[in-house]
């Protein structure tokens, strides 16, 4: 089994902005569109500016069959606050003890080391999402989008190319 099998997975963090990652829902439908709509997030995401309501419901169809073919795994990102959704971060393609590693956040949660947060516990957890050993994640990156290059060097990943990867092994 490569992705455990569960209905909930949460884990969360003790900090001022404390959050709770958990798998997506279709619920969640418009929330992640109201972040991937924002043009702050558009200029560096792959889903383009004309990105739909119905769009986003079918990546999350994906995501959740993704999760259930054991083939990766996409968590919210929820403030324990107010239970809003604030952004998403996925594992996808893990094949052959690889994985790709997606991301967005909300904007105005942007500059405040979440996302940092995030991936740590995601790496931190990881056997709590993946049962299968991974060697390596691998993110690709617009390269004019440094904070994103500067949270991936952070969080432990190297440059090849022109993408980035973490060896987790």
């Amino acid at each position: 089994m490569l992705i455990k099998q569960k209905e909930e997975i949460n884990v969360s963090n003790d900090d001022d902005l404390a959050f709770d990652l958990r798998p997506i829902r279709h619920k969640d439908c418009q929330a992640i569109w109201d972040i991937l709509k924002d043009p702050q997030v558009q200029s560096f995401n792959d889903y383009g500016t004309d990105i739909t309501k119905g769009d986003v419901y079918d990546f999350i169809q994906g995501d959740i069959e993704r999760f259930y073919n054991q083939q990766g795994i996409r968590l919210v990102i929820v403030l324990r606050s107010s239970g809003q959704v604030i952004g998403s971060v996925g594992l996808f393609n893990i094949i052959d003890g690889q994985g790709m590693l997606g991301f967005e956040l909300a904007s105005q949660y942007f500059g405040k080391g979440i996302m940092q947060k995030v991936l740590d516990m995601l790496f931190e957890k990881l056997t709590t999402f993946v049962t299968t050993p991974l060697n390596s994640v691998v993110a690709l990156v617009n390269p004019n989008n440094s904070a994103s290059i500067k949270l991936l060097t952070k969080c432990g990943f190297q440059q090849h190319d022109a993408h980035w990867v973490k060896y987790v092994c």
